[in-house]
């Protein structure tokens, strides 16, 4: 597995975030992005934080795993 490291962070409102991370040798990079969810039935918010896989032709695929995300990435190197 390739060294993944946090290549760009930008923080939101509500404690939302999205993080940037890059591996050399690979040509799509993974975003952890942490959103804001309302609660269903009361007042307030959960964060919860998914990896998406961007390729640089524009298409994402999302993981719930950082270690899914990062071997996904790499597998499309192969390709």
């Amino acid at each position: 597995m390739s060294k993944w490291v946090k290549h760009r962070e930008s923080n939101y409102a509500n404690g939302e975030k999205t993080i940037v991370y890059k591996a050399k040798g690979v040509d799509a990079w993974i975003e952890s992005r942490k959103v804001a969810v309302p609660h269903a039935n009361r007042s307030g918010y959960w964060l919860h934080t998914t990896y998406f896989v961007c390729s640089p032709d524009g298409s994402e695929k999302e993981y719930w795993k950082l270690t899914d995300a990062q071997e996904a990435a790499e597998g499309e190197n192969e390709n």
